[in-house]
C-alpha cells in the first residue's frame, strides 16, 4: 500500500466516529513530510479532512505540496479512496496549484479535478504565499 494512503487509512481507523469524523486525508509536501487529518462535522458547519491537513501544513510553514489522498469507509466498512468535494478542489487549486490528487484509478492534477475553476483568487493567494516563504 502507498505510504500516503496508509497514513490516511491509519488515522481514519484511529479517529473514525461518524458523523463527527468519517473522512481522513494525508497530504505530502515536496520536502517529504506527510500530514494527516480527519474531518470535523458540526451542526454549524464542517471542516473537510483535506482542508484540515492543508491548514496544519501551512501552520507548520509548508507551502509546496506533492500529493493528497482522501479516504472513507464504504457501506461494508472497507476503507476506500474518495474524491474531494468541490470546495476542497477550489481551495487546493488556489493554495496548491501543482498538487497531484490520488484517486482510485490514478493520480491527477488539481486542474484535471477542477475544470473551469474560479481563477482570480489563486493569483492573489500565490503572490502572498511567495512573500512568506
Amino acid at each position: 500500500m502507498d505510504k500516503l494512503i496508509e497514513e490516511a487509512s491509519n488515522l481514519l481507523l484511529k479517529k473514525y466516529n461518524p458523523p463527527v469524523h468519517s473522512v481522513a486525508a494525508a497530504l505530502e509536501t515536496t520536502s517529504g513530510k506527510v500530514i494527516a487529518a480527519v474531518n470535523i462535522d458540526h451542526f454549524l458547519g464542517f471542516v473537510c479532512a483535506e482542508t484540515a491537513a492543508l491548514t496544519i501544513a501551512i501552520n507548520q510553514g509548508e507551502y509546496k505540496f506533492k500529493r493528497v489522498v482522501t479516504v472513507r469507509k464504504d457501506e461494508g466498512s472497507k476503507i476506500k479512496i474518495t474524491n474531494m468535494c468541490g470546495k476542497c478542489r477550489q481551495i487546493f487549486f488556489d493554495y496548491a496549484p501543482e498538487i497531484q490528487v490520488v484517486t482510485e484509478t490514478k493520480n491527477v492534477s488539481i486542474n484535471e479535478m477542477l475544470p473551469d475553476p474560479f481563477v482570480r483568487q489563486q493569483q492573489k493567494i500565490q503572490d502572498k504565499v511567495k512573500s512568506v516563504q
